[in-house]
């Protein structure tokens, strides 16, 4: 994806694969596109199976997806939202990192301590 990154910051307009020709685009899925079935079942899976449950820029408003933070707080986990708007899950939440990811993000990955105090 960086290399693709690179090549739309060089001005490229389409950026399209030199294999086949498609668009390229990262691998998330936009309003109005299908599900993928075996993603969203691993995804609750996971969910159901994890210590913590990072809701990262989500309202948590869309379902079925929404549906794992429920899965994961009744499977223990701790459950961190970092969102900039209030979500429903917000009074539930461990921890409710409120503002732009774009800063909470890389503070969580270079500061784990601070990060992991306001989960206590």
């Amino acid at each position: 994806m960086e290399r693709v990154l690179d090549r739309v910051r060089a001005g490229e307009d389409d950026h399209k694969c030199r294999d086949c020709g498609g668009i390229l685009k990262s691998d998330t899925i936009s309003f109005g596109q299908q599900l993928v079935p075996e993603v969203i079942d691993r995804a609750m899976h996971a969910a159901g199976e994890a210590d913590l449950f990072l809701a990262v820029g989500t309202s948590l408003q869309v379902y079925p997806i929404a549906g794992a933070f429920d899965l994961a707080r009744a499977a223990g986990a701790r459950t961190v939202i970092m969102n900039a708007q209030p979500t429903p899950f917000d009074d539930i939440a461990d921890a409710v990192l409120p503002g732009s990811i774009s800063e909470l993000l890389p503070r969580l990955v270079t500061d784990p301590e601070s990060a992991s105090r306001s989960l206590n």
